[in-house]
């Protein structure tokens, strides 16, 4: 039994940096912001001819960004998804280099907690070292040390079982969303669905479905971005249907988003609109002002791009009024 802290956690949904050029040179690495119309985030820095495959997470103060992505052309044997990382140290930028904790296995989708001394992620490593053996995928984190990051740490049941667990992300209170087809053989809804275990005095307790509003029994639900405040959750729905040679012969993939009704449940998830179609991988800044997600610029060249996030406040005013 693994168990956790609150300690430090922030207690409100965005953080709050002053609106000037140095935020801009700071958090969003001297990029020029976007409007309302997606534009490629960080070309040649984070956006790169690999396929990023992630949401972008940013540590709580701006000041380090991480994703995941594949080495193109693919060769999985050679080549594992590893977990990148960029730092503003000293006044600038560094190179993108693969985490302390990633490069052997199958790393992708971390998450800084809230208070930015751990990340979560997912990973096929061995839960036992010693036997080497390759698990499906689990929910891990580390912890921030004086001299980098610990020894990855499994969390172990409720949050993990013996199907497949992935794309991390937490609310200021300490709550762990997540993806896992557990389900998938006993819930009229099960496939690719969004769970949510409850830190209950440093513990997690069993992890439940978000509910027939958020998942559904024909489409995969994935890649879940949680508000601190738990107020909404943005997340990719995909129903697209394949032939013999994995081209896709119907449906769509695109971001939805539900807000919390004033009983605290989940209402029906809406689309998100035409230029949220055919993307995934939501998340959004630490002040809350820009939309981040992934978009297929080739073939197999995934890369990132953002978006002015007033989108999300139109959508929740035209939702409530």
């Amino acid at each position: 039994m693994i168990i956790v802290t609150t300690e430090g956690f922030l207690l409100h949904s965005c953080m709050q940096y002053r609106s000037d050029q140095n935020e801009i040179e700071v958090f969003y690495l001297d990029q020029s912001v976007p409007g309302q119309k997606p534009e490629i985030f960080a070309k040649g820095i984070v956006s790169t001819p690999n396929q990023e495959h992630s949401s972008l997470a940013f540590a709580p103060d701006g000041k380090e960004i991480m994703w995941s992505l594949w080495q193109l052309p693919h060769d999985r044997n050679k080549h594992p998804q590893v977990i990148k990382s960029i730092k503003f140290r000293n006044g600038q930028w560094s190179q993108a280099d693969t985490v302390s904790f990633s490069g052997i296995y199958m790393d992708g989708g971390p998450a800084f907690s809230p208070d930015g001394n751990r990340v979560y992620f997912y990973s096929n490593r061995p839960v036992d070292e010693r036997s080497g053996k390759i698990k499906d995928l689990d929910i891990w984190f580390v912890e921030r040390q004086n001299n980098g990051w610990s020894k990855p740490v499994n969390p172990g049941i409720p949050v993990n079982t013996d199907y497949a667990e992935s794309s991390p992300c937490l609310s200021s209170n300490g709550n762990l969303y997540f993806v896992s087809n557990r389900n998938q053989y006993k819930d009229p809804i099960g496939n690719n669905d969004i769970f949510m275990s409850r830190l209950n005095n440093g513990i997690y307790e069993e992890p439940v479905s978000l509910g027939n509003n958020i998942n559904t029994a024909n489409a995969r639900e994935s890649f879940p971005f949680i508000a601190l405040d738990e107020s909404f959750i943005i997340f990719s729905r995909d129903n697209r249907r394949f032939n013999s040679s994995r081209e896709v012969i119907s449906g769509e993939r695109k971001l939805m988003i539900s807000f919390k009704g004033e009983q605290g449940q989940w209402e029906q998830a809406v689309e998100m609109g035409e230029q949220f179609e055919n993307v995934r991988f939501p998340s959004v800044s630490p002040d809350g002002k820009y939309l981040f997600f992934t978009k297929y610029t080739e073939k197999s060249n995934e890369d990132f791009y953002w978006v002015d996030a007033k989108i999300i406040e139109e959508l929740r005013f035209n939702f409530f009024r």
